[in-house]
């Protein structure tokens, strides 16, 4: 077929020098048993006229930041962990003054030595409360580093895309108006609106990108501390890496290392234990009628408590333990409190045992959900791609190239899907090393 005598040559030459996308599905890894391979994200080319006097529209400034230097300084920086670093100090100075007291001090305090064993817990209730506010902030820093790159190739493919879809619908905008009726064929004033309306479904993606990297970046910024005017710096992956978790997984292996390694539990643990002897510490006390409890020294309340969500996904809450800052009464009606705080106590462990098994399987399946997807997400990539290519080798005249345009936002559609993929994947796996309290350990690049 050739094209009708009126149409403009320059639409001609625009047509003939579009560059194709460059769709292409990376190289794989061997996947273990249950393992899903992960391909590498398709680079997709820069709009040409990408920025203005040639300069690239996505370069950031300052120095490269890989992920393991990231989450260094975020460590250092985050005001979260400076300040359980300073109640950790508070709670290792009040165990110091409690270790100055001697033998003597029994007489006047005979608690004095349960005291010191509740000190104890303290620290170990401390320094669990660090760790698992140490394993958030890294994979926050995860989930954000990976979101800004996931953003920025969100953004190239989009504004690719608009480029190009753009192109075609300016040269189907001349060829509807400057031929005559006769010449048109099947093409209408309804296939170039339908042309429009994919563009407009490119630039949604394109605004969302825009948008999604500056709020990564924001994030990314906030956890580690640090502000963009006075301390620049860009991420050093350009693409989301290829991973594939190297060791097989199934839902009770991950229960089983999260119930071995979480924090929160050892938190939970050592308060059943302060509570216990806040017991024998009333016991020890016959003839006052109103005796400080731990409570008087430590707020046992201030701890994170995971809130209940009725929502979409079940979510249940933690529960509270609580302790007033002093018994009233005589020594069995203070021995009985005590004992009924302390039975408290070990349903808090209890059920902080019970959500964190929820989560460690939760964490499980979102992995699973995300390697399938990934699969499906692959093969749907393969498919769009022979779609496009068949659309362009039909797509001779102009006529066509409102066919041409739905085959370019399909493709386009599949390759963001396939990029949203791969971030998913990544998500989960720092789930997955967050849940265990590192007994999975994803080798994420330069980390």
């Amino acid at each position: 077929m050739q094209l009708p005598a009126r149409t403009p040559k320059l639409a001609v030459r625009l047509l003939a020098g579009l560059a194709p996308l460059s769709f292409m599905v990376g190289a794989t890894l061997n996947a273990q048993p249950k393992q899903n391979p992960l391909p590498a994200p398709a680079p997709v080319p820069v709009q040409p006229d990408a920025g203005k006097n040639g300069a690239d529209k996505y370069a950031d400034v300052g120095p490269e930041l890989s992920l393991a230097e990231c989450i260094a300084i975020a460590l250092e920086r985050q005001p979260s962990l400076k300040a359980v670093k300073e109640s950790a100090a508070a709670t290792e100075a009040g165990y110091r003054a409690l270790s100055n007291f001697g033998t003597a001090s029994t007489l006047i305090s005979p608690d004095v030595e349960i005291r010191k064993q509740q000190a104890k817990r303290g620290l170990m209730a401390t320094s669990a409360e660090y760790q698992k506010l140490h394993n958030e902030v890294v994979q926050d820093v995860t989930r954000l580093y990976y979101n800004s790159v996931y953003a920025k190739q969100q953004l190239q493919l989009a504004d690719r895309v608009v480029f190009r879809i753009a192109t075609l619908v300016a040269v189907a905008e001349a060829f509807l108006k400057e031929t005559p009726a006769k010449d048109l064929g099947d093409f209408n004033l309804g296939k170039l609106q339908f042309m429009q309306s994919g563009l407009l479904d490119a630039k949604k993606l394109q605004a969302s990108a825009r948008i999604g990297r500056q709020k990564a970046l924001a994030g990314l910024r906030e956890v580690m501390s640090v502000d963009a005017r006075t301390f620049p710096f860009q991420v050093k992956d350009k693409e989301l890496p290829i991973m594939s978790q190297k060791e097989p997984l199934t839902s009770d292996r991950v229960v089983e290392l999260a119930l071995e390694r979480r924090p929160e539990l050892v938190l939970a643990a050592a308060g059943v234990d302060a509570f216990r002897l806040e017991v024998y510490a009333q016991g020890k006390i016959p003839f006052k009628r109103v005796v400080p409890t731990l409570a008087s020294g430590a707020d046992i309340k201030a701890k994170e408590i995971p809130q209940a969500n009725r929502g979409t996904d079940y979510r249940p809450g933690g529960i509270i333990p609580e302790m007033p800052a002093q018994l009233v009464g005589s020594k069995f009606d203070r021995v009985c409190r005590a004992m009924a705080f302390a039975r408290r106590a070990e349903s808090v462990y209890e059920k902080a045992y019970y959500l964190i098994k929820l989560e460690a399987q939760i964490a499980y399946f979102d992995f699973e959900v995300a390697s399938e997807r990934l699969a499906y997400s692959i093969l749907q990539f393969k498919l769009s791609k022979e779609i496009q290519e068949n659309a362009r080798a039909s797509a001779e005249i102009v006529k066509s190239k409102d066919q041409l345009v739905q085959a370019e936002v399909i493709a386009a559609r599949a390759q963001s899907e396939y990029v949203e993929a791969v971030y998913q994947y990544l998500l989960a796996l720092a789930a997955l090393e967050r849940v265990t309290a590192g007994g999975i350990h994803p080798e994420f690049p330069d980390r």
